[in-house]
């Protein structure tokens, strides 16, 4: 059983930082950053995200209908957002659970009543993502975005499960610990002969870059 296709879509910094130092939601990247992830994530089924990045933005990005002026106005078609967690623990006053989105919840165990009338589906997650994916694909996700945070992307390589990646690259060095790959404790190398080849690279403004990189 095949699965969906997985982009990593993230913006960082030139010493790979995708946060701030004192952590909490990112401001990295340009208007027309965004506008490429507007992009980007309206040619995705779902969005998947941990529940660091959750609390640290309480909300997810709604794709726009950009005109010719730039004005913007909420799409009424939006991405399924899925949020991987195995925490009871959300909180009702998030925008998160304000917003127009099917909310979609991933998890090793049922969570309770209260939580679960947030979330529209609950689909456990069934001992590697590779198993998860498959059950996502039954679902009918097709092109997946993961948007972090460090921790599940992570698990994702770990399982050489990434097909693309586009990756923003600010011209700042930031520092700090938020990087977009956690440092191994265990030193575990990855899979050293994954190749990637260059699929785009887009001059942005601010001197920022976009590359689009596909798993060869």
């Amino acid at each position: 059983m095949s699965i969906p296709r997985v982009i990593i879509v993230i913006a960082s910094s030139l010493d790979g930082r995708i946060a701030f130092p004192g952590g909490g939601e990112s401001h990295l990247g340009s208007v027309e950053d965004k506008k490429m992830l507007n992009q980007d994530l309206s040619m995705v089924d779902a969005t998947i995200f941990g529940l660091g990045t959750l609390i640290a933005h309480q909300s997810t990005y709604l794709v726009k209908n950009l005109n010719n002026n730039d004005e913007a106005n909420i799409s009424k078609s939006q991405p399924i957002s899925i949020v991987a967690t195995n925490s009871k623990k959300f909180n009702r006053n998030w925008q998160y659970f304000r917003q127009p989105i099917r909310r979609w919840l991933i998890s090793k165990s049922k969570v309770d009543n209260s939580s679960n009338n947030y979330f529209e589906k609950q689909l456990y997650f069934e001992d590697s993502w590779g198993k998860t994916l498959i059950s996502l694909k039954k679902e009918g996700i097709n092109d997946l975005a993961l948007l972090g945070g460090a921790k599940l992307i992570n698990s994702f390589i770990k399982e050489d499960l990434i097909t693309d990646i586009k990756i923003t690259i600010i011209p700042q060095i930031i520092g700090g610990r938020y990087t977009w790959i956690p440092p191994e404790e265990t030193n575990e190398i990855f899979n050293l002969k994954r190749l990637w080849e260059i699929k785009s690279i887009k001059n942005l403004m601010n001197n920022e870059i976009q590359v689009h990189y596909e798993k060869i």
